[in-house]
């Protein structure tokens, strides 16, 4: 096999990857204001940062953004911000019976629309005069970012309580989810003062430079959201009515019928999801497996491959997405999410033909 190959992965198609992990695809553009500093002869000593909350309170405030994001009703309109890129979207959540059913629509770009309920999520997708409906692998979204039982991810991250802030006129306290060791990115989410809601969530790297942003512009929170609320109803463009989906694949177990295994992980890290689906643009079926943390996706394809492919390592252009792909027995893999790479490294060395 050749030397691994590192470049940026230009021609790879945002709206692709983000298809793969099961986020829509976001842009937004940069502006940069340059302000005039006024530098005192004297200087107070910066604030230190925030230490960590104890287990017990930070657990308190991961449960409260993760229940809000869930179990109120609430729609608006938000900004995703990611490198010089942006894309505005309506959400709306709902509670139905035991449940929430959520519904995410593009609002410039592309037609896109994510329904998701208790039985599952699909993408509907406009294309001229028709409408593709897509199977998702997962049904969670901004404001929806947290696992439903959060406290786990406080064996790998430590939670902080930033400044109040203020986000689409409602106030907010900022809450650092910040990464013990190098195999995660970190979020800063800001709860909204009295429900807990996320209004913002700002993905950042080792050195809390930010990678996307999540905001709202604007927000109804629970009793100000009806059941006859347009955003609740169909776009004009979606002219089909998805059926009701079969429930989505339960956490995966070892097959004696699968041929390659994933013999090391990142520390934390599990598979929650092994199917077998259609890509775009690619012959027959490909495995698809999920490895997360709670917090952090990664994927890895398998794709039958007699020939044996060059090992390949590529980046976006500032970080986020990192993908290394290598030949594994009869499978070409490739591994990528939103993550940092000695992650996305870990389980692509990690695969090896079950013996």
């Amino acid at each position: 096999m050749s030397p691994t190959r590192k470049h940026r992965f230009a021609a790879f198609s945002p709206q692709g990857i983000k298809r793969h992990v099961g986020r829509p695809s976001v842009f937004l553009g940069r502006v940069v204001w340059v302000l005039p500093l006024c530098v005192a002869s004297a200087q107070a000593a910066p604030s230190p940062p925030p230490t960590a909350l104890p287990q017990a309170e930070a657990a308190v405030w991961l449960q409260k953004m993760a229940d809000a994001a869930r179990h109120m009703a609430y729609e608006g309109i938000f900004v995703v911000r990611q490198g010089d890129n942006i894309q505005a979207l309506s959400v709306s959540n709902r509670l139905v019976g035991q449940g929430d059913e959520s519904r995410l629509v593009t609002l410039d770009g592309n037609l896109r629309e994510v329904r998701c309920s208790k039985t599952g999520a699909v993408t509907l997708v406009s294309d001229g005069n028709q409408v593709r409906m897509e199977k998702r692998l997962s049904r969670r979204h901004f404001p929806d970012l947290l696992p439903a039982n959060p406290r786990a991810l406080l064996n790998w991250y430590d939670v902080r309580l930033g400044e109040p802030a203020r986000v689409a006129g409602l106030d907010c306290r900022n809450v650092e989810v910040l990464p013990k060791d190098a195999f995660r990115w970190g979020y800063i989410l800001c709860a909204e003062r009295d429900s807990g809601l996320p209004l913002k969530a700002v993905l950042v790297n080792g050195n809390n430079q930010p990678l996307m942003q999540y905001a709202f512009a604007e927000v109804k929170l629970a009793a100000s959201v009806g059941p006859s609320s347009n955003a609740l109803k169909p776009p004009a463009w979606a002219t089909v009515h998805p059926t009701l989906l079969p429930d989505m694949p339960e956490p995966a177990r070892p097959v004696e019928t699968e041929q390659i295994v994933a013999r090391i992980l990142p520390p934390g890290y599990v598979r929650i999801t092994a199917v077998k689906r259609h890509l775009p643009n690619m012959p027959g079926e490909v495995e698809h497996w999920v490895f997360s943390d709670g917090l952090t996706h990664i994927s890895l394809f398998l794709a039958p491959n007699s020939k044996p492919a060059h090992s390949v390592r590529g980046e976006s252009a500032r970080g986020m997405v990192n993908l290394m792909r290598r030949q594994v027995g009869g499978f070409q893999a490739t591994v990528l999410g939103d993550a940092p790479w000695p992650a996305v490294e870990t389980i692509a060395l990690g695969l090896e033909p079950r013996k």
